[in-house]
């Protein structure tokens, strides 16, 4: 009689043994393997991606494993495990990190870099449908196909670089591989999908941010819209002081060429403030010729920014009496520019709260310890090279600068996380800023760093011109100082072999990872600065 349930997963581990010959192992891992599959088939929920690893690592002891899910005709990378205890294996024996040398610890730094760029996306070519086989950028791996009930292939499970299945366990892959592809798929049928019960968390904290976010042009847009309608006039529009001059915030009916004369914003100023008394300018003036109307003008102050209403004039009643509104608008929009300013100064105090979090974590490895200041580095010397405009040039530093914030909230929610070893922190990074006054370009620019221009990256398989100008540069130089961090101080090529690999590398990505039009710019800015100001850059910030 069976006492207890370990005697029980004993004594089945026992029988499955025996009926699949495992000849191959050594009697304690034939039990514990076995012992490990009966305990997982006895419980009531599926075991976690952590313990299928384990129970695969006692047949494969591979460094990663990992597994791709069928869509389309498309191999979706969906899960991946790194045992790191694996990556410097010798003859089934551990070795402490304290002992490693220096030629192991360079081989794990090449290691991790080769992992990182693990394919997103793979097609299901010819040779892979007839013998199963793909060489990835870790190395050759063993492929394990998995199977739904009515026998749909449903992805395929994978091990290594540079394993293979035991002799004795090749014929009995189909059992291995039935029990992967039940585990696997019933916990995607737990989670929906294999992010969601982890977004989740990350969704519960930061649906209590709050938004935090108002539309300034947008409010700006209805409040004129209102005034422009109610005196049933065609054109108005509403500006803002400027340092130097004046921009134009919201319009309505006004011919491009009027509109022209805010595009040179803070040049020149169309009015001049006296005690609260507006006068035009002699640019105003000619700013009012060229309009052509007659206007009235509300003048408006807040605490840290003031402008203007103009509107037609008319000498027709409205449908709305509107004129003794214009006062309470004006006092609305002052109210609304003070909200914009202090909604600014918080959110950039945040921000930057949020980055010395980031770099933190990024400290706390060596290899990490100046990514984002050199990312930032990067993309400014990039920006001058390519011909970036000013306010461009201030998108993609910030781009830069919190590309990589999606860190601060994975391990608020889930710790261990590390750089490099989170595939959701784009998304996540996306959340924990969108509710902060911050240009959408920069939000976009976090949210698709790692799509790819085939298509094959993530989170969303944007192709090509999907991807936004800020997405595409902040994915291309974290490929740059990714490189950068991994070769730092080998000197096993020289300084100008080094260069040559990582443009040679950015050459056969162009098209493929990476935008064609930015890799010129790119590989002439590494030329110009040299392999040792590369290693430099953005050591100190």
């Amino acid at each position: 009689m069976i006492k207890d349930v370990r005697s029980y997963i004993h004594t089945v581990g026992n029988r499955l043994s025996k009926a699949f010959s495992m000849e191959a192992f050594g009697t304690e891992q034939q039990l514990e393997f076995w012992e490990l599959s009966a305990e997982h088939l006895s419980r009531k929920e599926s075991p976690s991606f952590g313990d299928i690893v384990n129970w695969m690592d006692l047949l494969y002891r591979a460094p990663v494993h990992f597994v791709y899910r069928l869509q389309g005709d498309k191999l979706v990378l969906d899960r991946r495990h790194v045992l790191t205890r694996n990556i410097l294996r010798d003859k089934n024996e551990e070795q402490e990190p304290h002992k490693q040398s220096q030629q192991q610890k360079e081989y794990i730094k090449d290691f991790e870099y080769q992992l990182q760029n693990l394919e997103k996306k793979m097609s299901m070519d010819e040779v892979f449908k007839e013998q199963g086989i793909a060489s990835h950028s870790i190395g050759q791996c063993e492929h394990i196909p998995l199977f739904k009930k009515d026998g749909e292939q449903w992805g395929i499970y994978c091990a290594g670089p540079y394993t293979k299945s035991p002799d004795q366990i090749t014929p009995k892959l189909s059992i291995v591989g039935r029990l992967l592809a039940n585990w696997l798929i019933n916990l995607d049928d737990e989670e929906s999908n294999p992010q969601r019960e982890y977004e989740q968390k990350i969704d519960d904290v930061v649906s209590d941010l709050g938004s935090g976010k108002l539309n300034t042009e947008g409010v700006a847009q209805i409040m004129l819209r209102y005034v422009v309608n109610g005196r049933k006039v065609e054109s108005g529009c509403i500006v803002e002081f400027t340092p130097g001059g004046h921009k134009l915030l919201a319009s309505i009916g006004m011919k491009e060429k009027v509109a022209g004369y805010f595009t040179a914003e803070g040049e020149k100023a169309l009015y001049k403030d006296s005690d609260g008394n507006l006068s035009a300018t002699e640019f105003g003036q000619e700013f009012l010729k060229q309009w052509g109307k007659q206007v009235d003008v509300e003048y408006f102050n807040g605490e840290h920014h003031s402008g203007f209403l103009m509107v037609e004039k008319t000498d027709k009643g409205g449908k709305l009496d509107v004129e003794g509104l214009l006062e309470e608008i004006g006092l609305s929009l002052a109210n609304l520019f003070d909200y914009r300013y202090k909604n600014e100064h918080f959110s950039d105090q945040l921000m930057d709260g949020y980055y010395k979090m980031l770099r933190a974590i990024e400290q706390s490895r060596e290899k990490t310890r100046f990514h984002t200041p050199r990312m930032v580095a990067f993309v400014q010397r990039f920006g001058m090279f390519f011909g970036l405009e000013d306010d461009e040039m201030e998108i993609i530093i910030k781009t830069a600068k919190l590309h990589d914030i999606g860190y601060v909230g994975a391990i608020s929610i889930e710790p261990g996380k590390t750089i490099g070893g989170e595939l959701s922190h784009p998304l996540i990074g996306a959340n924990l800023v969108e509710q902060l006054s911050i240009h959408r370009d920069v939000l976009e620019g976090i949210k698709t760093h790692h799509e790819w221009v085939n298509g094959n990256g993530s989170p969303s398989g944007l192709k090509s011109e999907s991807i936004p100008w800020t997405g595409k540069i902040i994915g291309l130089f974290e490929f740059v100082v990714d490189f950068v961090e991994t070769y730092a101080g080998d000197d096993s090529k020289t300084d100008d072999e080094w260069l040559e690999l990582l443009s040679k590398n950015l050459m056969e990505r162009a098209d493929v990872e990476f935008d064609m039009v930015l890799i010129p710019t790119a590989i002439q800015l590494l030329q110009a600065l040299g392999w040792q100001e590369c290693v430099r850059l953005g050591v100190e910030e």
